[in-house]
């Protein structure tokens, strides 16, 4: 009874968090950096339910069964807000406050209340209650991979909160039998002066509370960092935050158990594993192999750290003492990264910092396992390990020396991500470009030469998909573009034309104004409306000036605003299109086939579509890119020029696999993603 409920706990705090993260994003944006601050506001909730455990429940006793019915003011779990561009982070806290606060902390007491309920139990008294913790995060863990795999593939927002909901109702009944089960009469057992450990509890030394914080700190920085990384090249949505959730939580699966801690071979060749987690950063997320290695390693850098912590744990009598430090070290760690570290650095430098600091801490608390390998082995053993680390090192060092050689104008840093303004000779001519690079994806350039300033480049050239849409659109222009980059798209805004630019990245314009003169020179008349562009649309929808072509170009980053995608999203766009309009998406990916979706949903509405060929999708010229693009319209025949131009109408026959509509209630990034689509989910196809 006592596993199944700590399991089941588990399981609905977990699933809660990826389902609070989509219940968030039509308020305020797909943008990384909300996922962060949930993640840290999580470990804050998490530490506070430790606190009351450690303070209170000992006082409480069976008291804690009400405590657990207070969050049912918060159901059917909800969100409601008003989003702020301006001070984002502090809208996203209060959010979470008032609407999830209240359960969350409830459900973050259920192991510790659980293990501190069984070790002061005539049923505990000869039991270690640790693996109690295993059975907690084995929860998390299958909450975490069945929210991303299952739930939210083929269920909607809706019924996910009301499921929920009538879940935590039978968890709060299983808390109440596990409690009578364990204890009838309602009372702690007193100890007696048989009871070891806890007639006099040995006071505990301040260096251990260090070391728990620091192999918690530590390993819950790293979480924040990878996630950061992963969410700004790949997508914000629950597929991406949980994986590397689900494998730190994996960790303590596998090094809290009975004979747990670090395995053999990672106690001695953890320092191959920094340097390839270094490594593996360096080359960036371009391709499958590289994040699947990155992930892995991360996994074990977990095992290496949580094991140490299982290592240094206390007896029965400090049990609340243990989580409480684990718990503070775990908010310390989410809190630099996701507050701190976008105000401290340039870069991403928290994930290089991160490992530098393992590299310290597991040098500290090394073993005679790593301190004798050097003694002890062969010379062909120890010759071997010494070529490997420098095969590891050389990437790095050529990193570093490529660095120093690069010509970088500009760093900076906010919650939205990292810029770079780089100046790159052109491979096949003798001109070169000024480039915007977010992360490690190009967001926009332009030629040097101020005689060619005007000349579009990349995905936005003369010729390209992008301006045959714009060919189009009749004199005078009225033109929207959700996503700035480098403001390229101001070179097709003649005299009379009008261009909207909606940014949600408050710091977007400025360095689009300093480094690059497409905003200065636009012939045009051109303004910048800061704020998520779906929901700044949205704000405006009283505006009786209506775009006759509305440019979505927020896909190149790899990363998928999904709530841009959606049947309620374009809803805002045709609201704001005039009879003859056009909406144009920019869905260049590495990642994602996003033309299914745009298909479905489009046809949801009674939209006509037309995509670019994909045969034809190539990089025409250096620095030209063609790219993927669909256009969708009221009237059929407002495509038909593109079609005549070799688009293919979107339709039976334009190959696409059939996809469910996305709406805001539901969304499938699964069935978007074609190397997952067809390589796990074969016996899903069905549904996806």
């Amino acid at each position: 009874m006592l596993i199944v409920t700590v399991f089941f706990g588990a399981l609905l705090l977990f699933s809660m968090e990826p389902l609070v993260g989509r219940l968030l994003t039509p308020y305020f944006g797909g943008a990384a950096h909300v996922w962060l601050v949930c993640l840290m506001f999580f470990q804050a909730m998490l530490l506070l339910g430790y606190l009351y455990a450690h303070l209170l429940v000992r006082k409480l006793g069976a008291w804690h069964l009400l405590f657990l019915l207070i969050p049912l003011i918060n159901m059917p779990l909800r969100i409601g807000a008003i989003a702020d561009p301006g001070t984002p982070v502090l809208a996203i806290l209060v959010t979470l406050l008032v609407h999830v606060a209240l359960p969350f902390v409830a459900l973050s007491t259920t192991a510790v209340v659980a293990q501190a309920w069984i070790a002061n139990s005539q049923i505990g008294r000869n039991r270690e209650p640790y693996p109690l913790y295993a059975a907690s995060n084995a929860g998390s863990l299958f909450a975490l991979l069945g929210y991303a795999f299952l739930i939210e593939p083929l269920s909607g927002l809706r019924l996910q909160s009301l499921v929920w909901s009538g879940a935590y109702i039978v968890y709060v009944l299983l808390v109440l039998l596990t409690w009578l089960k364990i204890r009838p009469d309602k009372e702690y057992r007193k100890p007696t002066e048989t009871t070891r450990e806890t007639v006099t509890p040995k006071p505990l030394m301040h260096s251990m509370y260090l070391q728990w914080i620091l192999l918690s700190a530590l390993p819950s920085a790293f979480l924040m960092a990878t996630t950061n990384y992963l969410t700004l090249e790949i997508g914000s949505f629950p597929f991406v935050w949980v994986i590397p959730l689900a494998l730190y939580l994996g960790s303590f699966i596998v090094t809290f158990r009975t004979h747990g801690g670090v395995p053999g071979f990672l106690k001695l060749f953890w320092p191959e594993l920094l340097l390839a987690a270094f490594a593996l950063y360096l080359l960036g997320l371009g391709m499958w192999p590289v994040l699947l290695g990155l992930l892995s390693i991360f996994f074990a850098i977990c095992i290496v750290a949580h094991g140490t912590l299982y290592e240094l744990r206390p007896p029965g009598s400090h049990l609340t003492h243990f989580y409480l430090s684990s718990a503070f070290g775990g908010w310390t760690g989410g809190a630099f990264v996701s507050l701190v570290a976008p105000h401290l650095f340039r870069g991403l430098l928290e994930y290089p910092l991160a490992l530098i600091l393992f590299a310290a801490l597991f040098w500290w608390k090394r073993d005679k396992t790593f301190t004798n390998f050097w003694t002890d082995a062969s010379r062909f053993a120890a010759w071997s390990r010494m070529i490997v680390i420098g095969v590891l090192v050389f990437p790095i060092l050529g990193w570093f020396t490529s660095s120093v050689t690069k010509s970088t104008k500009f760093r900076h840093r906010n919650f939205y991500g990292t810029y770079r303004i780089v100046d790159q000779p052109l491979e096949t001519s003798s001109m070169a470009v000024r480039q915007l690079v977010h992360g490690i994806t190009l967001h926009g350039s332009q030629f040097l030469d101020p005689s060619m300033h005007l000349n579009p480049t990349s995905y936005y050239y003369r010729g390209g998909p992008m301006s045959e849409v714009y060919e189009l659109v009749p004199s005078p222009h009225r033109m929207a573009v959700i996503g700035l980059g480098a403001g390229t798209i101001s070179t097709y805004a003649q005299k009379d034309d009008l261009l909207d630019y909606y940014e949600i990245d408050p710091d977007n314009e400025k360095i689009a104004r300093e480094w690059f003169t497409y905003l200065k020179e636009c012939k045009g008349s051109v303004r910048v409306i800061e704020g998520d562009g779906r929901l700044s649309m949205q704000a405006r929808k009283g505006d009786k000036m209506k775009y006759n072509v509305i440019t979505i170009d927020a896909f190149t980053g790899d990363g998928i605003p999904t709530h841009l995608l959606t049947r309620e999203a374009i809803s805002v766009y045709l609201d704001r299109l005039s009879a003859n309009g056009i909406i144009l998406f920019h869905i260049s990916n590495r990642y994602y086939d996003l033309r299914p979706v745009l298909k479905s949903t489009a046809s949801s509405l009674g939209l006509f579509g037309a995509m670019n060929d994909p045969g034809k999708q190539r990089k025409v010229n250096d620095p030209y890119i063609e790219g993927t693009w669909v256009a969708l319209a009221v009237d059929s025949t407002r495509l038909r020029p593109l079609i005549d131009r070799g688009w293919i109408a979107l339709g039976k026959k334009d190959g696409l696999k059939d996809m469910a509509p996305w709406t805001d209630d539901y969304i499938n990034v699964l069935g978007a993603c074609p190397i997952i689509d067809k390589l796990f989910f074969p016996a899903l196809q069905g549904y996806l």
